[in-house]
Formats: C-alpha cells, structure tokens, sequence
C-alpha cells in the first residue's frame, strides 16, 4: 500500500513539475506560452523572446517591433497591412535575409480575426540534415510580431510545435 501512495504522488508531482515549466511571455500587444523558460533580449526597437529546448530538437521564437519608431502610426499600419503588396515583400525580404533558407509555402490565415501570414521554409542544418520553419508574422497596432517555430533536423514534436503556434493571444 506504501509503495503505491509513493507512486501516485510520484506521478502528481511529476505532473505539476511540467505543467509548471510552460512559461508565459507577455509582450505590448500579445501574449504566447512557450514550453520554457524563456531568454529575452531587446535590440532598438526589436524584442526577442528565444527557447531552445535542452536536446536541441526545436526552437521557438517570437520577435516584436515597434514601427512606431520608424514613423508609423496605427492607421498607417492598418493600411499597410490591408496590401497584398506589402505581406509579399516582407515574404520576401525575409527569405533573401535568411540566404540559404527555401521557401515551401506561404498562406494568409484568418487567425482568431487577425490577418496573419504563415511561412514554411525549410533550411539547411549545421549538422548537415534540413531544418523546417514555421514562421507566422502579423500586425497588431503598431507591432509587427514574427513568431515561429524551428524543428531540427525533423526531431521535434509535432504537438509542441502546435500548441505553440495555437497559443498566441491579442491584447
């Protein structure tokens, strides 16, 4: 009978210890969980929340900028957004930026009410495999939020990776 209040309380306590390691990072305008803890640097008008997991097989990210400091108000982001034009060239400036990435697919989703575009690259990893990004970016008031996820060398969990991507909140 010990042994088997020894295993029950091994398992709740086992259950808390990985619901508690999912943290939450607010941001201005958004909100996403990550399975982590999470690193947070901010350069200028950019900020990064970054996780890579302990045995590399995955990396979520999320990048807010504030185009507010380029000039950009609201309203002008709105109508920005509102241009095929402008998803295909931030599309594009990203792929050029990241060099040997290749672009699988693109699509606009409608996202909880928000016009997001979603991008599937794939990359070539250090380790010599292919690395396949996930990558979704969106406008929320004077934000541009590029948020993703990297599965190493076709390593990483499926699930993970959706819950990721499900748990983004707008403010």
């Amino acid at each position: 009978m010990r042994s088997i209040t020894i295993l029950i309380a091994f398992f709740v306590l086992s259950f808390f210890q990985a619901s508690a390691q999912s943290e939450t990072v607010k941001l201005d305008r958004i909100q996403l969980v990550f399975p982590g803890k999470v690193k947070t640097d901010e350069q200028g008008p950019a900020k990064r929340c970054l996780l890579r997991l302990a045995d590399s097989t995955a990396l979520f990210q999320v990048i807010q900028t504030d185009l507010s400091t380029m000039g950009l108000d609201e309203s002008a982001a709105i109508a920005m957004q509102a241009e095929p034009a402008f998803w295909e060239q931030s599309r594009d400036g990203l792929v050029a930026q990241m060099g040997d990435a290749k672009l699988i697919k693109d699509e606009m989703l409608d996202y909880k009410g928000v016009k997001v575009m979603q991008l599937k690259l794939e990359r070539p990893s250090k380790e010599g495999g292919t690395n396949l990004l996930t990558l979704r970016m969106l406008i929320v008031g004077t934000y541009m939020i590029q948020y993703g996820h990297t599965d190493r060398n076709g390593k990483a969990d499926a699930g993970m990776r959706d819950a990721f991507l499900a748990s983004l909140q707008v403010n």
